[in-house]
């Protein structure tokens, strides 16, 4: 299957990238899945979240962080940037930004923290079609002015 701009496989490949990051945000921010449950959704064995501006963290390390955090939401801020990489094997790299709010459990109802999240992922088609993440790269957290304040770490 080729990927390139403006051919049908392009198109499908681009929905079904998106549906990854769907899936993947539910799990994380509404189920609660755990590191395990994460993985699932990666290519290599033990994958990391890599923050360039910060430490880069385990799955395990994500799902603790977001068990300290309920009523999250997750919404794309606008159609992700679709760039095909290779065909064999078949590789995007998809970029984009999220916005991200939440509160932690034993916060105040008035304390949300609101956060511009920046998205890079390298994303792989399997030999059986499935796709999964190669490379995880959250590029920036912007807080917006009125958020709460919350340790990453």
């Amino acid at each position: 299957m080729r990927l390139e701009e403006g051919t049908k496989n392009y198109g499908n490949h681009k929905r079904r990238g998106h549906r990854v990051d769907e899936k993947v945000s539910r799990l994380v921010t509404f189920d609660k899945g755990t590191g395990a449950d994460q993985a699932a959704f990666f290519l290599h064995p033990e994958p990391r979240i890599f923050i360039p501006h910060g430490e880069d963290i385990s799955l395990e390390t994500n799902y603790e962080i977001h068990q300290k955090l309920k009523n999250e939401m997750h919404a794309p801020f606008a159609e992700w940037q679709i760039i095909p990489l290779s065909s064999r094997p078949e590789r995007v790299r998809a970029i984009g930004a999220v916005y991200w709010q939440g509160r932690l459990i034993d916060s105040s109802d008035d304390a949300l923290i609101k956060c511009v999240v920046g998205e890079d992922w390298i994303v792989q088609r399997t030999s059986s079609g499935d796709l999964k993440i190669a490379l995880y790269i959250n590029s920036y957290h912007h807080f917006l002015p009125d958020s709460a304040p919350i340790d990453l770490k």
